[in-house]
């Protein structure tokens, strides 16, 4: 895994930052302080400083430093024009957004230049949105603590679209299993779930059930509190649900980077 640490973290830490913002568009202005654009936008611009700094470091190509610079900079530019702004537009936030996904995918298929590019930008676009999208819907779930009276409807749509993205994956990932072949260290050729069961499948396992199986029960639990209005239980499993997603996304993003499949 140390062999493709960088380049992993940079993929993360610019997926993340760049589609993170998108979920703002389920917590409109007027249902929410400003105090929450402001986090949110900070800790996007954040990460995406990371990433920047890490591309930087580890002496990619120009281009992408580069285009990931100027994202960055229309992102910090919309950050302090919004700061504490009541008039807030998610369409603006959503377009630098939208120009930061295309330096993403530019970079994924730099990454893998003989996969396929629709495949590449389908399965970057969604791993990345749940990670991005359970990271918010934890955030927004902690919030309640701060305002009461906020609608519980922000934080069940947003749960929602994180169950939605789940269930995407849920399909792809059976679709990919049945048809993807792995050749080992031996010249054998083995199907996914032979590969799974050997050593080096080990983290192909450890992706599934921590990525996505373990999610899955979570929400279940977490659709049933928040129909009892239980913001705080929810939110607690929502953290959980953190945890063990970004724990699913590493070794994700290991069989993704050391044999390719693109799950």
């Amino acid at each position: 895994m140390t062999a493709h640490l960088g380049d992993i973290l940079v993929y993360t830490l610019l997926g993340f930052s760049v589609l993170y913002p998108l979920f703002l568009w389920f917590t409109p202005r007027h249902k929410i302080d400003s105090g929450f654009y402001n986090f949110n936008l900070g800790l996007s611009g954040t990460i995406g400083g990371m990433a920047l700094i890490l591309s930087w470091a580890t002496e990619m190509d120009q281009m992408f430093i580069f285009g990931i610079a100027g994202w960055l900079g229309l992102h910090l530019l919309v950050t302090y024009l919004y700061w504490n702004n009541e008039k807030i537009s998610n369409a603006v936030i959503s377009f630098v957004s939208f120009i930061g996904s295309l330096v993403f995918i530019l970079f994924a298929r730099s990454m893998f230049p003989d996969s396929n590019p629709y495949l590449i930008a389908f399965t970057g676009y969604v791993s990345q949105s749940i990670l991005a999208g359970v990271m918010f819907a934890m955030i927004l779930g902690h919030w309640y603590l701060n305002v009461i009276q906020l609608p519980i409807v922000l934080l069940r749509k947003t749960s929602n679209a994180l169950a939605l993205l789940l269930a995407v994956r849920l399909i792809w990932n059976l679709t990919q299993l049945q048809s993807l072949t792995i050749i080992d260290q031996y010249g054998q050729t083995l199907s996914t779930f032979q590969y799974m069961i050997t050593l080096e499948g080990f983290f192909l396992g450890v992706a599934l059930f921590f990525g996505l199986i373990v999610p899955l029960v979570l929400h279940y639990f977490i659709w049933n509190t928040l129909k009892l209005h239980a913001t705080q239980s929810a939110t607690g499993l929502l953290y959980i649900s953190v945890l063990v997603i970004m724990i699913g996304d590493l070794c994700y993003k290991y069989v993704l980077f050391q044999d390719g499949l693109l799950l």
